[in-house]
This record gives structure tokens, C-alpha cells and sequence, in this order.
């Protein structure tokens, strides 16, 4: 299999066991130490750029947090999650930015419905992954997905986005 369909296949995997709850599945994706962070807009062009000291919409540092995340949405100990919405998204353009023999760099645009107690709603945004091979498997060591929303209606959680 070519790079680009290896990666889209791997994305398209990705949104799925998400849609479908598949929580265990969806972190398997993940090396161990991966980070998964959504920027907030410090402006009307730009972004924040620094987790550590900025205000970000979400911010996971390795598998450890994103698993505590799951089980905050699985126990309904989430405000934002409870009842869980019903969610399906769109991954599209996705695109190989950079290949070596290590790391893929891919960037992907996505757009999710979903529906719940709340009412409906739409959110969409860019995506890059930082994609490593172990063991002849991808996994996601870093994700940086951009909300083109700067006004956010409700609670988000990791199934809301990209």
C-alpha cells in the first residue's frame, strides 16, 4: 500500500472508532507518549502557540491523560459528556506533508455533526498528525487539530473533534 492510502486508511479508522464509541480501539492508536492538543485563538488570525503557558481548548499529555479522559466520558463524571451526543464526522483532504522513514506528517481537514441533549451542532477544523511505525503499525505520537470556530456554544470533549 502507498503512504498516502496506508495514512488515509489509518484516519479514516480513527473517526471511526470514535463515531462509534470503540474508546478502547481508538487509544490503541496512540504511542504512549502522545500529546493531543487543541490551540485556542488568542486572535482573530492567530493561534495560541505555547500549551504550557497559554490557554488551550484541550491539552493531553500521554496515553495515561487520554485514557482518564475516556473514563471520565464512559462514567458520565463529564459535564461535557453526559448524556454523550451522537457524533459523525468527515475527514477529508487529507494530504502527506512529510515522510521519512520514521515519521509521516499528515494534515487532514474534518468536520463533525453531532446531535444531543444540547440540540445539534456542527464543528470543523484542520488536523496534523504526527504518525510513527512501531512494530510495522501506525500510531499517533502527536495530534494538533485547529477549530476554525472561535465561538464555542457548550461543552467540547475528544469526540467533538477532529
Amino acid at each position: 500500500m502507498n503512504p498516502l492510502d496506508e495514512v488515509t486508511a489509518f484516519l479514516l479508522k480513527e473517526a471511526s472508532y470514535l463515531d462509534k464509541r470503540q474508546w478502547d480501539d481508538w487509544l490503541n492508536l496512540f504511542d504512549d507518549d502522545a500529546v493531543i492538543w487543541m490551540p485556542a485563538w488568542a486572535s482573530e488570525e492567530e493561534l495560541t502557540s505555547d500549551p504550557a503557558t497559554e490557554l488551550s481548548l484541550l491539552y493531553l499529555t500521554g496515553k495515561g491523560e487520554i485514557r482518564d479522559r475516556i473514563f471520565r466520558i464512559e462514567s458520565g463524571d463529564s459535564f461535557a459528556s453526559f448524556p454523550l451526543d451522537r457524533t459523525v464526522r468527515i475527514t477529508s483532504n487529507i494530504q502527506l506533508e512529510v515522510e521519512t522513514e520514521n515519521v509521516l506528517r499528515v494534515h487532514s481537514n474534518w468536520s463533525n455533526h453531532a446531535f444531543g441533549s444540547r440540540g445539534q451542532r456542527i464543528l470543523a477544523g484542520t488536523c496534523r498528525h504526527d504518525l510513527a511505525r512501531e512494530n510495522n503499525t501506525l500510531v499517533i505520537v502527536r495530534k494538533v487539530m485547529k477549530l476554525i470556530d472561535d465561538r464555542i456554544d457548550g461543552p467540547i470533549d475528544l469526540y467533538h473533534i477532529g
